[in-house]
């Protein structure tokens, strides 16, 4: 079953709810003091019979200048407007505030509805209609149904009826997919026996009984205890649909309208959005840059500052880029669309679309900056993945996804063909970032490593933990995967070789100086002529004042296989080492530290050295007072 939402506007006292119950049989106006005054103050919902298959929800809007706010909290969820002008009055200030409000939020069809004219002849009415036509001219509703009518008399309410299951007959933009429900709440309050109930308009995705849901932007988890559409319960609701849900594990104190019921991922609790702004063509207004205004989206309002990102100040008809920086933080999805209300008087303004939920603080007037938030609102996908992926370092899919308005799946192809044609890396922890920002991030790595060789006499590369260190700090986190996962590319790029202990730049070999040669070569002869006697560490670092550049001739002496590393104390000649093994590997069965001496003819010192250097590696083991020989090959 196709799920529609209608919408009235118009002005105040013009025949809105008395055309809804004709056409519904209910009366949307619930409160006493509606019915006091015969104005309609708050939202008011309906549903209207039909025989062709549609639930058609109504949104019920007050027209009065007063209540414009709780017009706003209801219209930006319909699919399209029930446009009323009372014909004794025709287009009439709010007439035309309402008007402006659903262009700037995007509604793109409707019908529009002539009222009372019972009240005026047909030579007037046909003044009208014409003055309404040229009124809509060059609008979305140009060309649209306008059907006269009398909600006193019945007159045509039967085609006006025709004409909105007509309208019905559309293709959805909703979406559907469970992981994007969302439902700006418009009401709350409690029912005995039940608890909490909210009810709104079910913009995207699909909710179930049982679900767990979040309010957010509080973020206050909630489950789904029963589901109401159009008066009957039911298990399932979807986009589309007015929809009244009881909630278990939340009270009606910590929720409130404006905020948001939604999927986990659905939306995005932000301080601060990018957008495209315009000022209202009738307005009188003019917005100057860091002006204090109210802001409305979905049910809910918000004070927020304007900072104009290419201009001072925006005048009607204007458009523009804008950062809105919130006082209170709103949970949005890209591509919402919003109004602006003067803070003082509250006047209609403006409105716009969010095109970015998630953005950076920018600074005025830059050129790059506005030409990020012209791709942002006019690109393609994949230039907005490239933006995303470019401005922070190394986010996720799922990530990218969320703050476009998307889901991951939907980016799956997009995101790999840019991998495919290097303008994307991805980190083997799923980590994206773009080719342009990972350059200068391995421009400032490679620089890191450099400047710690130049600084350090004959190392041959960073210490590993001192890079990952500066790492986490460039980053500015704390995320070992991600941290690894950045070290393994590096590596499978070529950039660096893992030493161990040290990180160096691939390919690079330490470049000795003629003295340092000739040292080097000096420390080879004296290991060589001590033979099977060790020479300490300590005693070598005593043969010049740069004592890093002997611990490095001493490494590499040992990864040349000249030298072999005992203990931190000790290094040895290579055959030295292998005599000393084969010393221990000539006893059959178990042999003491004393015998052990005698076989390699030298001091109890070296041998009790020997013998713990094979301990360590497997060779030997010592039981206490004797050892046996366990790896002879």
């Amino acid at each position: 079953m196709k799920n529609i939402i209608l919408g009235t506007a118009g002005h105040v006292d013009h025949g809105k709810t008395q055309l809804i119950r004709a056409l519904s049989g209910i009366d949307t106006d619930r409160l006493d003091e509606e019915k006091k005054r015969g104005i309609t103050i708050e939202l008011g919902f309906a549903h209207i019979p039909n025989d062709a298959g549609y639930n058609i929800g109504v949104i019920d809007v007050p027209g009065h200048e007063k209540f414009i706010k709780n017009m706003l909290a209801g219209i930006g969820g319909i699919d399209f407007v029930l446009f009323v002008v009372a014909a004794d009055e025709g287009v009439m200030p709010q007439t035309e505030e309402h008007f402006e409000i659903l262009q700037a939020l995007g509604i793109d069809d409707g019908i529009i509805a002539i009222t009372k004219t019972d009240m005026v002849d047909e030579e007037w009415l046909e003044m009208l209609i014409d003055d309404v036509e040229n009124f809509v001219k060059d609008s979305f509703l140009e060309g649209r149904p306008i059907v006269p009518v009398s909600s006193k008399t019945g007159d045509n309410i039967q085609k006006l009826k025709e004409e909105l299951i007509a309208k019905c007959n559309r293709e959805t933009k909703r979406r559907e997919e469970k992981e994007l429900f969302r439902l700006p709440v418009d009401r709350v309050f409690t029912m005995s026996g039940f608890g909490t109930v909210v009810t709104g308009t079910l913009v995207d995705g699909t909710v179930k009984v049982g679900d767990q849901v979040f309010v957010e932007p509080k973020g206050t988890p909630a489950k789904i205890r029963g589901i109401q559409t159009y008066g009957k319960e039911t298990e399932t609701a979807v986009a589309g649909q007015r929809t009244a849900i009881n909630l278990s594990n939340i009270k009606k104190e910590d929720i409130e309208r404006g905020d948001v019921l939604a999927a986990g991922d659905a939306v995005i609790v932000t301080n601060m959005i990018d957008v495209k702004l315009k000022v209202f063509s009738s307005s009188d207004r003019v917005i100057i840059n860091n002006s204090r205004v109210h802001l409305y989206s979905g049910s809910k309002e918000a004070l927020c500052k304007v900072v104009l990102l290419d201009r001072d100040s925006l005048s009607a008809g204007e458009e523009t880029f804008a950062q809105l920086r919130l006082e209170e933080p709103m949970a949005l999805r890209r591509k919402d669309k919003f109004i602006i209300r003067f803070y003082s008087p509250i006047i209609t303004v403006g409105g716009g679309e969010i095109i970015d939920v998630m953005p950076e603080k920018h600074k005025r007037n830059r050129e790059n900056v506005l030409k990020e938030l012209e791709t942002l609102s006019t690109g393609s996908i994949s230039d907005a993945i490239l933006i995303k992926a470019g401005r922070r370092n190394f986010m996720k899919q799922e990530e990218i996804a969320r703050e476009l308005g998307l889901l991951s799946s939907e980016i799956d192809k997009t995101v790999d063909d840019q991998i495919q044609t290097g303008k994307l890396v991805r980190l083997s922890d799923g980590s994206l970032i773009s080719a342009d920002k990972f350059g200068k991030f391995k421009e400032n790595i490679e620089q890191l490593i450099t400047d710690y060789i130049k600084s350090h006499s004959l190392s041959e590369g960073m210490p590993k933990q001192e890079l990952l260190s500066k790492l986490r700090e460039q980053l500015h986190s704390t995320d070992e995967k991600l941290i690894q996962a950045i070290l393994k590319y590096f590596i499978e790029i070529d950039l660096i070789e893992d030493k161990g202990k040290t990180i160096t730049l691939s390919g690079f070999t330490v470049e000795y100086t003629k003295e340092q040669k000739a040292l080097k070569s000096k420390i080879a002869d004296m290991y060589v002529s001590a033979g099977i006697e060790m020479i300490r560490t300590d005693d070598i670092l005593t043969l010049d004042n740069d004592k890093n550049a002997i611990n490095v001739m001493l490494a590499e002496l040992a990864s040349e296989g000249v030298i072999r590393k005992v203990s931190p104390s000790y290094y040895i000649v290579t055959e030295g080492w292998e005599k000393a093994v084969e010393a221990a590997k000539s006893f059959e069965s178990e042999f003491t530290l004393a015998e052990y001496r005698d076989k390699l003819e030298t001091s109890r010192k070296y041998a009790t050295e020997f013998l713990a250097a094979m301990d360590r590696e497997g060779i030997t083991v010592f039981n206490g007072e004797t050892r046996i020989v366990v790896k002879r090959k």
